[in-house]
């Protein structure tokens, strides 16, 4: 058999590697993050565990990964939708809906990460993971109210501890809504935090 360009090899791993995150992500959502192992990942993967850990060096190597790739699209969701906007206010907006949205599309990722969350007491690499990144995702709020301020449509406030206040609030109304479908509409309720946000950004800069 004729071997791979290094290419090609690359993304055949790539894939791969897409692979094995897929079902690790499907066997959590189902499972949770204590009550799996490699076996299982493998097995819904198709794979052998061996073919698991050609890629992946053990379990927590796998986890680890797939809490960069969720935080990775819930921020490349954002950026898609706040950049198409120029003033302030709209892409505040649609970073409010990009992590609806993302919790309407898949519901899965943020009760995967409370799972994840759960760990950060006692797993100093996904407690560092976690704050690297969620600390990435205030930061592009932290940008949005910093052009605000500067145009002077928002008021002058603390645009790291506003962007944490913002995050932790949106995120913890698509976390709410994942739980339970039922407990609100989370259409109407987004638009109750966008009001919040806006009359506390705004209330004196207008």
């Amino acid at each position: 058999m004729p071997r791979l360009k290094p290419e090609a090899r690359a993304e055949k791993e790539e894939q791969r590697k897409t692979q094995i995150i897929k079902s690790a992500y499907e066997v959590i959502s189902a499972k949770g993050y204590n009550n799996f192992t490699l076996d299982d990942i493998a097995k819904n993967a198709g794979l052998s565990k061996g073919g698991v850990l050609h890629y992946f060096k053990s379990k927590e190597d796998i986890l680890i990964y797939l809490l960069e790739q969720i935080y990775i699209i819930i921020k490349k969701n954002i950026n898609k939708r706040a950049y198409k906007y120029r003033t302030p206010e709209r892409r505040m907006r649609a970073i409010v809906i990009a992590f609806i949205v993302t919790a309407k599309r898949h519901p899965a990722f943020y009760t995967v990460l409370v799972d994840f969350w759960a760990q950060i007491p006692i797993n100093e690499r996904v407690k560092h993971i976690n704050t690297d990144i969620y600390n990435q995702l205030c930061g592009e709020v932290v940008k949005v109210i910093e052009d605000g301020i500067s145009q002077g449509v928002f008021k002058p406030v603390d645009a790291g501890l506003a962007a944490h206040a913002i995050v932790a609030m949106v995120m913890n109304v698509a976390i709410q809504w994942t739980f339970n479908q039922q407990l609100y509409n989370i259409d109407h309720l987004a638009k109750t935090c966008m009001k919040m946000i806006m009359t506390f950004l705004e209330e004196k800069a207008k």
